[in-house]
């Protein structure tokens, strides 16, 4: 399966940090591969480590399965890419860790109106970026500025709409007014935002990394590309030295604000050095040598120990002692493309009974066993630790392997004697075990699957232009609530951009639309049941699995913990002596 756009988990452990993102990611996610041990570390800090003083100093290696896609937090929507932008980047505000809720973060503090319209934040005075200069409330108007710019060049940020719910938005996004409205700067250090309407979530939106903290004179300097590339720069604790197709090295940042309980400043490593491997084998060969630090999600993908090792690992004591694991509200499926045409040519997936022919012809044990056991089977894109879970679906919304149905459903379509699509998916080794299982599936009712396997980057292009007939993906809650998932995933005004499948559906659209401005949760929960059944009745996606996520952290390496909401802590980490 392929890494999530985004960001975000579930629960949290530790062992002395975990986007949207993403990407959410909510943002899309990378591949998997293991089997849920519920002796595996759940423990929220190690004992050896809580109330010790930090050693300064030191730095550490890690792996990654793939390169960074994007570092403009305006852009970057994938969970590759929110790891190391949350190392460099901050937002107004962000999340306990321990917990769901909302905390200042560049904002030292904020205020809601009783209307819940406006909301003033006061900005850090003496933070600066990396290179010196001041933050001000200015650049935050100028990050949302292109957030909301939808000619950005090289490439226009794919957050837009979690912004529009702010007054003049869209009139800013659509060219008709030059300012946005409902932003404003009474001071160099007062930022307030005005709402069309109110928003449940909308704080949890700040926590996003896409409205981060950026230098307006810096991007003005370096261009969109390069701050997207090679010359990220934020206020965050670590600073871009070096972003490559082979590896991402991350500095100290010092001129980083934050100090730590003893009045050390933040974060005490040198350095941090990201490898890039497309091979989690030999990642996980690094890990067991002692070579890398800890292997997370984040990284590896998945759930966090490459398949090909997780057996090893969980079976052998001194490695089996370092995992932390957690539920994740982050899911799998493979998604199917509902337009018409794709690149000119008529799509026969946008054909319903095609879809559910696929449906009753994927056999989701596969994917559980391709994944050791270490993962939940899924029957909606929902995870089923999130609130909107809808634990009874309606008839027609259901499925599970049934040959002669798919068959049936198939020559129901026209298509008797089967036909030929294209499958598009990321060239990780669990990635292409599932897909080679998922060829064999349809094969077995009459479909021919043409496999790409493809680096991350380009299959992100291929998904986000809405042009992949079939593809494999994930996706990780940016936060905690249904909308990020079903409005972000569903809604038509997604397309293509996070909507990939193209999917068009007026009532759906509608329920979402509602459930997006109410406040009341009840009415909430059963507007997205009604999306949920609906969705699946249409065969939008085939879902697939539903992850736990592991984290296996060497015993030299303290601070490190696990977050519902965050993304893996660099800023807290500290190693012995030595590394």
């Amino acid at each position: 399966m392929g890494s999530s756009w985004k960001q975000g988990l579930a629960a949290f452990t530790s062992v002395a940090v975990v986007a949207a993102l993403l990407a959410g990611c909510g943002t899309n996610s990378t591949s998997s591969g293991k089997s849920a041990d519920t002796n595996a570390n759940s423990s929220s800090e190690t004992a050896s480590t809580s109330g010790q003083k930090p050693v300064e100093g030191g730095s550490i290696i890690l792996d990654s399965t793939q390169a960074v896609p994007d570092l403009d937090p305006a852009v970057a929507y994938d969970t590759t890419s929110a790891e190391v932008d949350s190392q460099i980047y901050q937002s107004l505000v962000t999340y306990d860790k321990n917990t769901y809720k909302i905390i200042p973060e560049l904002a030292s503090s904020y205020t809601v109106s009783p209307d819940g319209l406006t909301y003033t934040f006061k900005i850090r005075k003496g933070v600066t970026f990396s290179n010196g200069d001041p933050l001000t409330a200015q650049d935050f108007v100028f990050q949302l500025e292109r957030i909301l710019d939808k000619k950005m060049t090289p490439k226009p940020s794919p957050g837009n709409s979690f912004f529009e719910i702010i007054k003049g938005a869209t009139a800013y996004y659509n060219g008709t007014a030059k300012t946005i409205s409902g932003v404003s700067t009474p001071d160099k250090y007062t930022l307030v935002l005005t709402l069309s309407k109110p928003e449940k979530f909308f704080l949890q939106v700040l926590a996003m990394q896409f409205l981060s903290a950026v230098d307006p004179a810096y991007v003005k300097k370096v261009g969109n590309a390069a701050f997207d590339t090679t010359s990220a720069m934020g206020t965050g604790p670590f600073e871009l030295k070096t972003n490559n197709q082979n590896k991402v090295v991350l500095v100290k940042n010092p001129h980083y604000w934050q100090k730590d309980q003893w009045g050390q400043q933040l974060p005490y490593l040198n350095q941090v050095t990201i490898n890039v491997n497309n091979n989690d084998q030999v990642d996980a060969l690094h890990w067991e040598q002692g070579q890398t630090a800890f292997m997370s999600p984040w990284l590896i993908g998945g759930d966090g120990i490459p398949a090909s090792q997780y057996v090893t690992i969980m079976n052998t004591p001194k490695y089996k002692q370092l995992v932390l694991k957690q539920p994740a509200n982050s899911i799998f499926y493979i998604g199917l493309n509902t337009a018409n045409t794709i690149n000119g040519k008529p799509n026969p997936l946008s054909n319903v009974f095609v879809r559910r022919a696929m449906e009753y012809g994927f056999d989701d044990s596969q994917f559980v066993k391709i994944n050791n056991g270490a993962v939940l089977p899924l029957n909606q894109p929902l995870p089923s630790t999130m609130e909107g879970y809808v634990k009874n679906l309606d008839s027609d919304a259901k499925y599970g392997l049934n040959v002669a149905k798919a068959k049936e459903m198939l020559a129901k379509a026209g298509y008797r004697n089967g036909l030929t699509v294209d499958m598009w998916d990321e060239n990780t080794s669990v990635a292409m075990k599932e897909d080679q299982a998922f060829q064999a599936m349809m094969k077995n009712i009459g479909i021919t699957v043409k496999i790409h396997d493809v680096t991350w980057k380009d299959f992100l292009t291929k998904a986000m232009s809405g042009t992949a007939q079939v593809y494999q993906s994930g996706w990780v809650q940016d936060f905690p609530d249904a909308s990020d998932f079903l409005n972000t995933l569903f809604n038509s005004d997604q397309a293509p951009t996070n909507n990939n499948t193209n999917y068009d559906n007026s009532q759906v659209d509608q329920w979402l639309n509602e459930a997006q401005n109410d406040t009341n949760q009840a009415q909430r929960d059963e507007l997205y049941g009604k999306v949920i059944n609906q969705v699946m009745s249409d065969a939008v996606w085939i879902p697939t699995i539903q992850m736990i996520d592991y984290y296996s952290v060497q015993p030299w390496v303290h601070g490190f913990y696990t977050s519902p909401v965050l993304y893996d802590p660099m800023s807290s980490i500290w190693v012995d002596p030595g590394h």
